[in-house]
């Protein structure tokens, strides 16, 4: 696929008058909210930052929980917070402080995050009502905001069954690869050049999220909105690469030519510089199209090694190993639960879990280890690997 960049300005955006307030849907069906918010701008930031992995509508359900986003300069300072209880769940946040919890009334503060705003959250238990007061309309507010969004349709779609795994992926005419295992494999760079140079549609570089809507269904695939890391090394003759140069990402505001400075191919975390975009960004910068509801069709267990030439595959016939260390637990599962009870608990659907994880034990899984000049023969590696797949409707 040609890479051609819509506009290397992604940063900026054209002025024009913001509304009061406005009332949409977001949705992951079948996780649904209702966001009527008094935050300038709100719908148009979500958009750019989660459409289309998010759906963003008019038609709102009565039905749906709702979310009510208004501003607050004066938001409890450390006096104020005293003696609270606090539930930090993971080290990197967020942290929540309990104001007041009682059979009537939850209120919380949500911080903990160095790069977003803390928020006031006040739901009404079992009314699926929950209000969120941000102290500005500024980009902190905003991502906290979107991340609590977030929350809010995870833990629906945890609760009802969805698995969350760690991984790439990306889609072939509705069919998904999915890349799995441990950090610094190779996951999200097979991702962005199969997408950039093969063609393939985008559907996530780090969490992806699998459910059917009921019991015995088709299991279906979808990438879970976040800021998409790319390695530079794998821009150094890369058709994007004057585009990423030239862009002001949100991300990096003074610009990315210094960060798009050739590096050496690496597979150590000391060894590698990323630049970071956003879902907008990304799509504008290469061109790329975003698929979801994908069906999982395929395994890829990435390893990139320095030492070798060329490439080898090999078919796996374990997956039960990978699958576990790829599924989402614990404190990991910190964006995705409603650990304090802020929405209706769904009804549980412990089947539909079951025959999530059935299909993805089920799919065809090759082993792929690689060297450095798999990138400047991309074309013929990704075609041998789908081809071991035997992935259905593989050429574009």
């Amino acid at each position: 696929m040609a890479v051609t960049a819509a506009s290397p300005q992604t940063g900026s955006r054209p002025a024009r008058p913001l509304p009061a307030a406005e009332t949409f849907r977001l949705a992951l069906p079948p996780a649904e909210l209702t966001v009527h918010s008094a935050l300038p701008g709100l719908r148009a930031a979500i958009s750019a930052l989660v459409h289309p992995l998010f759906e963003v509508g008019d038609t709102v359900s009565p039905t749906a929980p709702r979310l009510t986003v208004a501003l607050r300069p004066d938001l409890p300072g450390p006096q104020e917070l005293g003696s609270a209880p606090q539930l930090l769940v993971h080290p990197a946040g967020p942290r929540f402080v309990v104001l007041e919890r009682s059979a009537d009334r939850t209120v919380l503060l949500r911080d903990g995050e160095a790069d977003s705003a803390p928020l006031v959250v006040t739901a009404t238990p079992g009314t699926g009502s929950v209000s969120a007061e941000a102290p500005d309309a500024g980009p902190a507010s905003v991502r906290a905001v979107v991340r609590l969004l977030g929350t809010l349709l995870g833990a629906q779609l945890t609760g009802r069954g969805a698995v969350f795994l760690h991984g790439s992926a990306v889609a072939v005419h509705g069919s998904s690869v999915l890349m799995l295992g441990p950090k610094h494999r190779g996951k999200s760079s097979l991702a962005f050049l199969a997408v950039t140079l093969c063609g393939a549609d985008f559907v996530s570089d780090d969490i992806l999220v699998a459910w059917a809507c009921r019991p015995g269904g088709p299991a279906a695939l979808r990438g879970w909105p976040k800021r998409i890391g790319i390695g530079t090394a794998l821009l150094a003759g890369h058709p994007a690469r004057e585009a990423f140069a030239r862009a002001s990402l949100r991300r990096h505001r003074s610009g990315t030519q210094q960060v798009c400075a050739d590096t050496a191919w690496s597979t150590t975390p000391d060894g590698r510089r990323r630049l970071f975009a956003d879902l907008d960004e990304f799509t504008a910068l290469t061109g790329a199209t975003v698929a979801t509801d994908t069906r999982p069709a395929g395994i890829v267990l990435p390893q990139a090694d320095a030492k070798i030439r060329g490439w080898k595959i090999a078919a796996v016939s374990d997956r039960a190993e990978i699958l576990d260390g790829a599924l989402l637990s614990g404190p990991d599962l910190r964006h995705y639960t409603d650990y304090l009870g802020l929405l209706p608990r769904p009804r549980p659907e412990p089947a539909v879990r079951a025959d999530v994880l059935a299909t993805l034990d089920a799919l065809p899984c090759v082993r792929v280890r690689y060297g450095p000049d798999a990138n400047a023969d991309f074309r013929r590696f990704w075609g041998e690997v789908t081809a071991a797949l035997a992935l259905p409707d593989r050429a574009r």
